[in-house]
């Protein structure tokens, strides 16, 4: 983790060097590197950060999860019929007995 300050140089007069102070002036930003490559933007690799989770690999994991719910949801409707295809209700014999003849 390389945490950088940000700092402002300031001058109290117009006298000479003594004067001049270096004041924090800002909040510190914190860059936590993935990659350190040799050359400018490529060349050998000298660090690589082994805890780097790249955000597509995140979302990938996110929907096959969401995948895996659907197909719960699936076998679950699939159980359900089966039960009731085996536990059929029988008639009810009073199921008529409140409709007007007519």
């Amino acid at each position: 983790r390389i945490s950088v300050p940000h700092n402002e140089i300031d001058k109290v007069d117009k006298g000479g060097l003594d004067k001049i102070t270096l004041v924090e002036v800002g909040p510190r930003f914190c860059l936590n590197p993935i990659k350190i490559f040799g050359g400018s933007f490529g060349g050998p690799t000298l660090y690589e950060n082994p805890f780097y989770v790249s955000p597509n690999q995140i979302r990938a994991l996110e929907k096959r999860k969401k995948a895996g719910k659907y197909a719960k949801k699936v076998k679950a409707k699939v159980r359900r019929k089966m039960h009731e295809m085996e536990n059929t209700l029988e008639p009810d014999e009073f199921a008529d007995l409140w409709k007007g003849e007519d």
